[in-house]
């Protein structure tokens, strides 16, 4: 008997997706960049210690076979010939972006564990990069950051509390919740500019004491913070480029970690993709973080979240998916934010990790994709973004702006 969740709507829907990709860019792959400081690993010790964790890491070793009510998790062995290679790059730091992007639209074997990992070095004097990649259809990015602390981390690793028991009226809410954000919106239907599957795959960094001052200051998360400043840089750029998306509110999908402590490192997706909207139009950021806090609110409900978790096992499956198309039809799809926080220091041998860039996925229909990972000082996003959308590539520096504008005026943190 497989001891893992069956494949769920997300699973499926992100490998249906890539189907209708009419560019490698929208393929479902998301991952991260972990810069190195030190020695560069030799790479047959790197494939090494990797096999030796195999065993703890079920995402690594499963694929997923057939579709629909047939699809399961197979087990299947990593060649790790092909999924742990090293590439050296020329001098210029520019070489490294170049390098991930290439090797996002490089083909990967049919029938493989989803996943690979590349040992960058060349492009900084004192240093190296490890690019790891997976297929999201398998791996959330809870599961990545399983991942990188099972090979890279400290022990034991952290487990994720069960989510508590959903009452009646708490499921009738997030019932009615769900419902009420299905509905279309078309704010990304443009017949002058329709969207396309090329991506632009950009990032940007913060310290991240400026985004927790901010939290601090407005009595919010720094998940808020960041959700705020996005919307905040969407905005400003509507304003130049994209007359759907202002002064009106802006839905954003969000993923919820529905993951039990029984299911850390299992494969598939196990969140709850919910769509919130967030404060469109003109207004301060530190205005537009408070009002972004009201809307979250409902997220951080152990409650709700009992009921999404209950969504996705207990609902038949046919009433789920018909859920799930309904909420990523035409007109319907929207931008899509995520934020990850890795804890621990991460290290592999004598080369420390000290930072984390992510890489988000952008499918068929999505106008935009973000994804955030904090790391010790800094936190970087990054940006998926359909190249459509006339001047989006300034997104990255409008987060910045906005970033900077937010934490210029939060208070110190006290030392008494």
């Amino acid at each position: 008997m497989n001891p893992f969740p069956a494949p769920g709507p997300a699973d499926l829907v992100l490998v249906k997706a890539e189907q209708l990709a009419e560019h490698p860019d929208a393929h479902a792959r998301i991952g991260a960049v972990l810069h190195l400081t030190g020695a560069v690993p030799d790479l047959a010790g790197l494939r090494e210690h990797v096999t030796a964790h195999l065993d703890d890491l079920p995402c690594l070793t499963h694929v997923l076979s057939g579709d629909g009510p047939t699809a399961q998790w197979a087990p299947a062995d990593p060649d790790m010939a092909w999924h742990l290679r090293a590439q050296h790059l020329d001098g210029e730091p520019q070489a490294l972006e170049a390098a991930v992007r290439l090797a996002l639209r490089e083909p990967w074997p049919e029938e493989a564990p989803a996943w690979r990992m590349i040992l960058l070095h060349g492009h900084v004097p004192d240093g190296s990069a490890l690019l790891y990649l997976t297929h999201h259809a398998v791996q959330d990015g809870a599961n990545i950051g399983t991942v990188l602390d099972t090979l890279f981390g400290p022990r034991p690793l952290p487990r994720f509390p069960a989510p508590a028991p959903a009452g009646l009226r708490r499921t009738a809410r997030s019932a009615v919740s769900l419902l009420r954000h299905a509905r279309r919106h078309g704010l990304w239907q443009s017949a002058s500019h329709p969207l396309s599957s090329r991506r632009h795959l950009l990032w940007a960094q913060a310290p991240s004491a400026g985004l927790r001052a901010a939290a601090r200051a407005g009595g919010t998360s720094v998940n808020d913070v960041y959700l705020a400043t996005v919307v905040h840089a969407i905005t400003q750029w509507a304003e130049d480029a994209w007359p759907h998306a202002t002064g009106t509110a802006i839905p954003v999908m969000v993923p919820v970690n529905v993951r039990t402590p029984d299911e850390v490192a299992a494969p598939g997706n196990r969140l709850f993709l919910t769509r919130i909207d967030l404060p469109g139009g003109t207004m301060p950021v530190d205005r537009r973080l408070a009002r972004t806090a009201a809307v979250t609110s409902v997220l951080k409900s152990a409650g709700h979240k009992a009921v999404l978790r209950a969504a996705l096992t207990r609902l038949p499956r046919r009433l789920l998916q018909l859920l799930v198309d309904a909420s990523t039809v035409p007109g319907r799809l929207t931008v899509c934010a995520s934020y990850l926080v890795v804890r621990r220091p991460l290290h592999y041998g004598g080369a420390a990790v000290h930072r984390i860039d992510p890489i988000m996925c952008c499918p068929p229909g999505v106008p935009l994709a973000v994804a955030a990972t904090t790391y010790e000082d800094t936190t970087s996003v990054s940006f998926r973004i359909d190249t459509a959308l006339p001047g989006a590539d300034s997104l990255p520096e409008r987060w910045r702006q906005a970033v900077t504008e937010l934490t210029r005026s939060a208070p110190p943190p006290s030392t008494l």
